[in-house]
């Protein structure tokens, strides 16, 4: 499967979790493509726009790429383990799969860093600046926005500015994934206690992971550099 940078559509979360039930069941991807054909038709009446949609779906729960096979098989045990947390399951493999969204998750929580009011222009420059200005790219954006806004993790004050609307999690197993995925994907080696609390690509989550955590969990290795204390993956 081709690698797939942005999204030409717009994303529900009652989508996903069809997608995410439909790939537990062991069924063949025929028959995957034909059920999630028929959930889609419902809300979506252009048929180019259903296989547009499954295909997105699809790439993120079903199809491979390094990030999404490593990180899947423990997001579906989490996703039916934790169903309340299906949010925050779907964002991770989001990030795995789509390096627009990752980048545009990554430069939202820069910018709320600074800043409690984030504009549709000064984001979408952004992100031309580092990807070029692509007419699939402009649409990637204005979909990812809405996919944001249906998540309910940004709300719209007025035309073209939003702000984040924070969701707790408070399970340690669901913030120790989230922060093992957001280090899979931005591959940066070590991290500071610090950086990992506060990772702009999961801006919109208020989240912990305690020291304690990072010690149980063979994922996760800790060292001492100069007395402060860095966390990496434990490859």
């Amino acid at each position: 499967m081709a690698k797939m940078v942005g999204l030409s559509r717009n994303l529900k979360l009652s989508w996903l979790n069809q997608t995410v039930e439909l790939v537990s069941s062991n069924l063949a991807e025929n028959e995957i493509k034909e059920k999630l054909n028929a959930y889609l038709s419902f809300e979506i009446g252009s048929l180019t726009n259903i296989r547009k949609t499954r295909e997105i779906l699809m790439y993120i729960w079903h199809y491979e790429n390094e990030y999404t096979e490593k990180l899947r098989p423990t997001a579906l045990a989490l996703i039916k383990k934790y169903p309340d947390y299906a949010l925050e399951i779907h964002w991770c493999m989001m990030l795995a799969a789509y390096p627009v969204f990752m980048d545009m998750c990554k430069l939202i929580g820069k910018m709320s860093e600074f800043q409690d009011e984030i504009t549709l222009a000064q984001l979408k420059q952004k992100l031309f600046d580092e990807w070029g200005e692509r007419t699939t790219l402009y649409h990637s954006i204005d979909k990812l926005i809405s996919t944001l806004r249906e998540f309910g993790v940004i709300a719209c004050d007025k035309p073209g500015k939003y702000h984040i609307s924070k969701h707790k999690v408070s399970k340690d197993e669901i913030s120790s994934f989230m922060v093992y995925t957001m280090m899979n994907v931005d591959d940066s080696g070590y991290y500071s206690f610090q950086e990992l609390n506060a990772s702009t690509y999961l801006f919109p989550f208020e989240y912990s992971v305690t020291k304690e955590t990072l010690l149980q969990d063979d994922r996760f290795v800790m060292n001492n550099f100069g007395g402060k204390l860095s966390i990496a993956m434990n490859n």
